[in-house]
């Protein structure tokens, strides 16, 4: 039964996914898809939750506890005892707990300590810890380290997202610059088959060389071979870009084999914008909010050198069913003190010396951290200019190539000129095509690891086009 219903989910699936995926796939389309549907970018999600989930749980150390303890003992049909109570502890931020209860006991063999009136005995009182834990304590700390975590877990989502949208980006970019040398090598393909079919045919008639036919295919096999190369990288990149590609992060899609990115001459090869200022990578955010943490367990580590004073008060009431306050007394109470300290207080500044040092080493880490972003992004940075040059001198070339080869074919039509020559302008033009697409891809990596050292969430508007375009 279980698998007739995975099938029906992914018939019915089925069709949906044909709508998600476009034939003309944009980077920004791509990108949305993988932010809206890759199982990690879900993962990403639940950490939001996870730390909401945290914070509710420290601030359970706040809430109010109702307690209550009974105890009886009967022996040969006597009642020793009797003892029963109840009451609500409510802590407090500043380190005060509150309380409140109310205590009935009884019994023929009633220990005098337990003796109240009749009718109960009321108490309300605080306890104060004068010495450790009045300033800061356990519970305050597990408060702080949840709301930095909560800070962090949007760190960490922002910073799984940016480096899945980073790899999913390049992986797109891959794919358009194999796309692209496949159609470069079917074009030269195509026009080697045709000048191979017109050589026969001049060879038959007398007026080529048998020869030109013989290097003719030659050429045709080359162009064949390219061609196949062309297609299987083609094929690897498709079969990576497909790993991005999901339903809901349940359902792997794949692309429509007539799936294809937009065409280059459309592509912005440009000097990016400058990026915002107050950017700041999340990698980076993330050692500065463990230094955080580290600082409240610092705070902690403090308290703990404090000796332990804590201070007990309770106002005493008779129970009844007639209360009035004449009845309270200043002289009915009870109160108490605890002390204790280590002598030594070895443990304690182990402890804290400990810390210190993982506060060192995570400050150390941070400049190490700090240093390697700045030299990547300043790489980024260069490799996006250098590449924006270098791609309109690409351009130049294939755009020169073109007209050599234009007029040799011309120069060759009228028996002019020889068809190595042809091949040979055939073949500068090529790897000209060639080269262009390489420094699009590269300049389009580049921009994207500008963004992503940056810890600027790379855009995916679906339809959309990027910000700094």
């Amino acid at each position: 039964m279980n698998y007739l219903l995975i099938l029906l989910t992914i018939f019915l699936a089925a069709p949906v996914a044909g709508q998600q995926v476009p034939v003309v796939l944009s980077e920004s389309d791509f990108l949305a898809l993988v932010a809206e549907h890759h199982p990690l970018a879900a993962r990403a999600e639940l950490q939001r939750e996870r730390s909401q989930a945290l914070l509710r749980e420290a601030r359970g150390g706040f809430d109010p506890k109702l307690y209550g303890d009974l105890a009886q003992k009967y022996f040969k049909g006597t009642r020793y005892y009797s003892l029963a109570e109840g009451g609500i502890k409510v802590p407090t931020w500043f380190g005060v707990e509150l309380s409140a209860s109310y205590e009935r006991n009884e019994g023929y063999y009633l220990n005098p300590e337990h003796t109240v009136p009749e009718n109960g005995l009321f108490a309300a009182g605080l306890t104060v810890p004068l010495g450790r834990g009045l300033f800061f304590d356990q519970r305050r700390a597990e408060l702080q380290r949840a709301r930095i975590y909560q800070r962090a877990t949007v760190v960490e989502r922002q910073l799984q997202l940016n480096e899945l949208l980073y790899d999913a980006g390049s992986r797109y970019w891959e794919w358009a610059g194999a796309q692209g040398a496949v159609r470069v090598y079917a074009e030269a393909m195509e026009l080697a088959r045709t000048r191979y079919a017109a050589v026969v045919s001049g060879a038959a008639l007398g007026d080529r060389p048998a020869i030109d036919t013989l290097e003719a295919r030659i050429v045709v096999q080359n162009r064949l071979l390219g061609l196949e190369s062309a297609r299987l990288d083609l094929a690897n990149a498709t079969a990576a870009l497909n790993a991005f590609l999901w339903l809901e992060g349940v359902i792997p899609l794949e692309l429509d084999e007539g799936a294809r990115p937009p065409s280059p001459d459309s592509v912005v090869v440009g000097i990016p914008a400058p990026l915002p200022a107050g950017l700041e990578n999340p990698g980076l955010l993330q050692t500065r909010l463990k230094l955080d943490e580290l600082e409240v367990d610092e705070r902690l580590q403090r308290e703990q050198l404090k000796p332990r004073l804590d201070l007990k008060y309770n106002t005493l009431i008779a129970g009844g069913p007639a209360w009035s306050p004449e009845r309270f007394s200043a002289n009915d109470y009870k109160w108490g003190i605890g002390f204790s300290q280590s002598l030594l207080v070895r443990k304690e500044r182990g402890k804290l010396q400990l810390i210190r040092i993982k506060q060192s080493e995570t400050q150390l880490e941070l400049a190490a951290k700090t240093a390697l972003v700045e030299a990547k992004l300043a790489q980024a940075e260069n490799e996006a200019a250098a590449t924006v040059l270098q791609y309109a001198l690409a351009q130049r070339n294939v755009d020169d190539y073109a007209r050599l080869l234009a007029g040799e074919r011309e120069l060759f039509g009228v028996g002019e000129s020889s068809l190595f020559l042809v091949n040979s302008r055939e073949v500068s033009f090529i790897e000209a095509s060639l080269k262009r697409l390489e420094l699009m891809v590269k300049h389009r990596k580049a921009r994207l690891a500008m963004r992503y050292v940056a810890g600027l969430a790379i855009p995916t508007p679906a339809g959309g086009s990027l910000p700094n375009e």
